[in-house]
């Protein structure tokens, strides 16, 4: 029992360790060969913990050889466009100018209603809304409506906002977030001046946060 736990300690840190080096998205946004190295990875990762007659080295070397070849192979298609074309191909544009390449949707094997789904996911009810959709390398569908389809910005508008940026969290759970005080260009002295002002405890708030612009959020603790 104690060889399954340190074997599966040691394979755990060195898988998790393979994967952060590999600097990878989510698996939805994998490659193929990406993809392929992950399944090859979990498979080497977990026969040594079943069957401790395995040596470690079985498992150890194999996911170093794959983590190496993931970091060529990457480096390789960053430098060659026919590297990237070989491994990776190229989008696919299935609406092009508002047409649907029937030709091409038939050798992705992609079915009309599967097409016709995706749409719908994003938001377009019907077909003749679109006047480009592409799938990408990584399989996703990205999707350009027609100028009428698509919806009014501020810009088109003429109307002038001023951006706000990202509101912050500045109080998590009772407790003072400085680095984001800080990126606010607020101080402690302002903040527990406004907590002063508004009557409010530090320890009873579970989230304050704020934009640049100065709005600002909060939410109380619940009562126990």
């Amino acid at each position: 029992m104690a060889t399954v736990f340190v074997r599966t300690i040691i394979i755990y840190f060195l898988f998790i360790t393979t994967i952060r080096l590999m600097g990878k998205r989510q698996v939805g946004e994998l490659q193929l060969s990406e993809l392929i190295i992950t399944f090859m990875l979990s498979e080497l990762a977990v026969n040594p913990i079943q069957d401790i007659s395995i040596p470690l080295t079985y498992s150890v070397v194999p996911l170093l050889l794959l983590l190496t070849i993931e970091v060529i192979l990457s480096f390789w298609v960053t430098k060659s466009k026919v590297a990237k074309k070989l491994f990776f191909g190229n989008p696919s544009i299935i609406i092009k100018d508002g047409l649907l390449d029937q030709k091409e949707l038939s050798r992705l094997r992609i079915g009309i209603n599967e097409l016709l789904g995706e749409l719908r996911l994003k938001g377009f009810a019907d077909i003749s809304d679109i006047e480009y959709a592409i799938i990408e390398q990584n399989g996703k569908l990205s999707v350009f409506p027609k100028i009428e389809k698509q919806p009014a910005t501020l810009g088109d508008l003429d109307i002038k906002k001023e951006e706000c940026g990202v509101s912050l969290p500045i109080i998590l759970d009772g407790s003072v977030d400085l680095s984001n005080l800080k990126n606010l260009n607020k101080t402690e002295k302002w903040l527990k001046s406004y907590l002063s002002k508004h009557k409010l405890q530090m320890e009873d708030i579970f989230l304050l946060s704020c934009d640049k612009s100065g709005k600002i959020s909060i939410i109380m603790k619940e009562s126990e």
